[in-house]
């Protein structure tokens, strides 16, 4: 961090309301500029263009699968299945394809600690996804430490948005957003964040595979485990608002199923099947990586930056946001 960023930090803590403290994130030097449908960052030399988010407002339709990280990922007998339809995928289980070589039609991270943890595996996954849905903090993160997305598409976060003061913590209701424009809410499991993405995207038949919601092992071997909060969170900060996804079930909106039969989440909230029946092939008693094609050593590294959709920057020249109160 530079004196001026830091300057600018304390600045913002001791004059500006608490609401506004999450723009730390974005120090004077960082621009933003509209190009279009294109959103364009400027940071100390580099740029980085971003498609908007709301320039992919329902380009899909149909099913797609949601790809979580818990345990319960082991049990399918034939993973390859999961790419018969558009995959969104997050934090690390893209692991799951990235070691064929093949990534997911969509990458999302939300949590910066994802990134400043596993920098590799993020640039890794990001490199072989189609796109890489990142906000406005991601963004800088990334530009800060010298590395552009070709891929990327600009959402802005309701919890940490853009220059502007947070929502404040008194707000009623559970916000799910049913447009990019509007931003994409957190609360405390990037799979919420992700199911607005499908729903914005058009997707409207959700298979969700491995959410489990547990503080057991992800079904990837990590170095260092990143840290697991579920346990802590998951009654104050995640059951409401997936009820609400199960509201919009109800109410004929779109289809959402959860593929982990091992899953917390109750099966009053939203519907849970089998997931090997969902792809249409037998369950196993143990499955590891033998049914997959012969696997190469994980791409995680440096040497993911190497081309691709991810380059190292080079210098510059001359409402859809509904309220539900849950039950």
């Amino acid at each position: 961090m530079t004196p001026d960023e830091l300057i600018w930090r304390l600045r913002l803590r001791l004059l500006h309301h608490r609401r506004e403290w999450h723009n730390r994130r974005f120090p004077p030097a960082l621009h933003l500029r509209e190009e279009g449908a294109f959103s364009v960052f400027e940071y100390k030399g580099l740029r980085m263009r971003c498609l908007r988010g709301d320039s992919r407002q329902g380009v899909e339709q149909g099913a797609c699968n949601l790809l979580l990280s818990g345990p319960s990922i082991s049990s399918l007998t034939e993973p390859m299945r999961l790419r018969s339809l558009p995959v969104i995928g997050v934090n690390g289980s893209p692991e799951l394809f990235a070691r064929v070589g093949l990534g997911v039609d969509y990458y999302i991270v939300d949590d910066l600690s994802f990134l400043e943890g596993s920098l590799g595996r993020y640039l890794a996954y990001a490199r072989l996804a189609r796109h890489v849905i990142i906000n406005h903090g991601i963004a800088y993160e990334l530009l800060r430490r010298g590395v552009v997305l070709d891929n990327a598409i600009l959402v802005d976060s309701i919890n940490a948005p853009f220059r502007v003061q947070a929502p404040s913590r008194a707000q009623r209701g559970v916000v799910f957003s049913r447009r990019f424009s509007d931003g994409l809410k957190s609360y405390g499991t990037v799979a919420y964040v992700a199911l607005q993405s499908a729903y914005c995207l058009g997707f409207r038949d959700i298979r969700i595979f491995g959410m489990d919601l547990s503080s057991a092992p992800r079904f990837y071997a990590e170095e260092k485990a990143a840290d697991n909060h579920l346990d802590r969170d998951y009654r104050d900060l995640i059951l409401r608002p997936m009820e609400a996804v199960g509201e919009m079930v109800r109410r004929g909106e779109w289809r959402v199923v959860n593929c982990s039969p091992e899953s917390r989440l109750p099966e009053r909230v939203l519907q849970r099947c089998e997931p090997n029946e969902v792809l249409g092939c037998r369950p196993a008693q143990a499955v590891g990586w033998d049914n997959l094609e012969e696997a190469r050593a994980p791409l995680i590294g440096g040497e993911a930056v190497a081309g691709g959709a991810i380059r190292r920057a080079e210098p510059l020249t001359a409402s859809g946001i509904v309220a539900v109160d849950a039950a």
